[in-house]
Parts: C-alpha cells; structure tokens; sequence
C-alpha cells in the first residue's frame, strides 16, 4: 500500500512539472480593466485582456513624453520655468516659476518622480509650445503603429480625446527600451539633481516598487488619475529575454505583474539552432561543399519555436575557395513570423583548397 501511494505521489509530481506552465497560463487573470504581456524580442503576446480598448492612461503618458525629448531635445539646454508650468495640477517635480534647469534633469522628475510641471516644461523647452510638442506625440504614434492612441497633453491629465490601449502602450514601451538614455531614466530608484538658478538640490525617488520587489525589473512607468485608476507598465530582463508587461485601471497592479512576469519567463525556453546539416556550396575548390559551425542562442516564447526559421545569409549562394578553416564565412539569421531574432557568424568547419586542373 506504501509503495502504490509513492507510485501516486510520483505521477502527481511529474504531471504538475509538466503541465505546470499550462496550468498557470489557463489560472493566469488580473484584475485590470486591460492588460498585455509582451515578449519584445518576439513581439509575440503572452498574455491578453481587452488589449486593444481605448482607456485612460495617466502618467505612462510619459513613456511618449520622453521618446519625444530625447528624439528632439538638447539635453544639455537650459530650461526657465514659466508661472504656467510650474503651477500644473497633480504629482510634482516641486519646480517653481523662473527656475532654471537642464532638459535633462526635467527628464529625471518626469520618470523618477512623474512631475506633471516637468512634463510641460519638458514641452516647450523641446518644441517651444505645448500644443506643438503634443502634435510630435502623436506624428510618432502614428510612425510606432498605435492605432488606438490620441494625445492632448504631455502628462497624463484627463481628456476624452487623451487614451492608450494596452497593446499600444506595451509597443511604445518597447520602442523606448531600444534608447539607452531612456533605459537608464526608467530604471533608476533614487537620483539628485541640481538646478542652476536657484542653486539648489532636488532628492527624486521612484515610485515603481518592482525595482526593487522584482529580480530583474528594468521600469517603466507608473499612473494614476481618478478616471484612469492605477495603471503600470513594467519590463524585465531574464537570461537576455526582456518582457513588457501593462495593466490599466487594476487595483493590485503589483501583484498582477509579478504573476505576469513570472508566467511570461516560465512560458520561455532556450532555443540553440543545430547547424551540423548545414553545408554551403563551394566554387572552384577540391570540395563541393562545407560544413559550418557558430555559436548562439536564445530565450523565446515556447510558442514560437516552431515557427522559427533558420536562414544562412552570405554574399552569394555559395563560397569561393580557397577558405580557411575557423574563419567567418556567413550569418544564421534566426527568424520568426519574419521577425529576425538574432544573427550568429558562422565559421568554416574545414579548409577547401583550389581544385587542381589535369
């Protein structure tokens, strides 16, 4: 009897680490109004509710904010701060009326501390108006794709006319993660800046706990308005794999996200391409043909393993002898849904000569 439970306890066990990943996929839920999990490498969605709805955003506005800045600002230029922008409404930089302070600083309250007076000032000083500035906003949602996004302004405040989706915000993320300035501007949990006139210093501390609840948290953005709710976008890297997740209008934000990711990197495994059967033809040599070798790898969705191809780019559709063996001779290019995923150099596993003439 011992023995026959044992046996039971053994097939529970290894039924759960099998099936485990799509047990969780299928218990996977949050409380938000809509969320996404994205694999940014893949693109691929992991994770969906209503992801395309147009909602409320709130601060995450800001992603947008500052992808504009820093494609058309000079981060070192001076700002004075008008009565106007200094006196927005909402979360605050603490900045006041004929301060003076660098671009990027205003980079800093904008996503350390989501200063609303930083947003506007951070307008005008990139494109001398806000109304201008809000134009650059949606000219590059337009160029991105996000065909469920309109803005009115640069901070988040509520409009009708001012919404995201879900989906579109995970891209926009995305997009973003791609400049290193911004990445770092996301990442950071505490910063001092200083303004130039007055001289005085500023202690900004982000408001995102992931940065230092979630191992590997890279960001992004947190919001909230009373319309929009709390609304988060975060990113995390594992083993080179970065994932996006958004919640919008959810009320365990924290929680949910952690879930998200947690799912998102479990559903991932690493791909290794086998290029032993890999032969590239060779032109005027004692062989017809070579093997190759190269190394790389990648963590993917599991998903998405079948449907990637592998593709050997070279100059021509074959190799001109003489080669040498371990030297480059062509690129893998690992493909999905023709999406590249990473190049690997691949070198010659053996030497080819010229083929001798009798």
């Amino acid at each position: 009897m011992v023995i026959y439970v044992k046996r039971i306890l053994c097939v529970l066990i290894a039924l759960v680490l099998v099936f485990g990943s799509c047990i969780y996929s299928s218990a996977l839920s949050v409380k938000a109004s809509a969320a996404v999990l994205l694999d940014k490498t893949t693109g691929e969605m992991l994770y969906e509710k209503n992801a395309n709805e147009r909602l409320s955003i709130a601060s995450t506005t800001k992603i947008m904010t500052a992808i504009v800045v820093l494609e058309n600002a000079d981060l070192n230029a001076v700002h004075t701060v008008s009565f106007t922008e200094a006196s927005i409404e909402g979360s605050s930089l603490g900045i006041g009326a004929g301060d003076k302070i660098s671009v990027k600083n205003l980079l800093y309250g904008l996503m350390l501390v989501s200063g609303n007076d930083a947003a506007f000032a951070l307008a005008a000083a990139t494109s001398g108006s806000v109304e201008t500035f809000v134009g650059q906003m949606n000219k590059k949602a337009d160029e991105l794709g996000l065909t469920n996004t309109h803005f009115t302004n640069p901070a988040g405040l509520s409009d009708n006319e001012h919404y995201s989706s879900a989906y579109d915000l995970a891209m926009m993320c995305s997009y973003a993660l791609n400049n290193p300035h911004f990445r770092e501007l996301c990442s950071l949990t505490d910063y001092e800046i200083t303004l130039l006139s007055p001289k005085k210093s500023i202690y900004l501390h982000n408001h995102n706990r992931l940065l230092s609840e979630y191992e590997g948290c890279i960001g992004v953005k947190t919001g909230y308005t009373e319309r929009a709710g709390r609304c988060l976008v975060s990113a995390a890297v594992r083993n080179e794999q970065t994932l996006i997740a958004v919640t919008l209008n959810d009320g365990d934000d924290w929680k949910d996200h952690k879930r998200m990711l947690d799912y998102g990197f479990l559903s991932s495994a690493k791909y290794v391409p086998d290029f032993s059967r890999i032969r590239i033809n060779v032109v005027g040599g004692n062989k017809k043909s070579i093997g190759v070798f190269g190394k790389g790898a990648i963590y993917i969705p599991k998903k998405c393993i079948p449907n990637i191809k592998l593709i050997i780019c070279s100059d021509n559709h074959f190799l001109y002898a003489p080669i040498r063996k371990d030297t480059y001779v062509a690129v893998a290019r690992i493909v999905c849904n023709s999406k590249i995923l990473l190049d690997i150099k691949l070198s010659a596993h053996e030497n080819v000569v010229f083929k001798t003439v009798e």
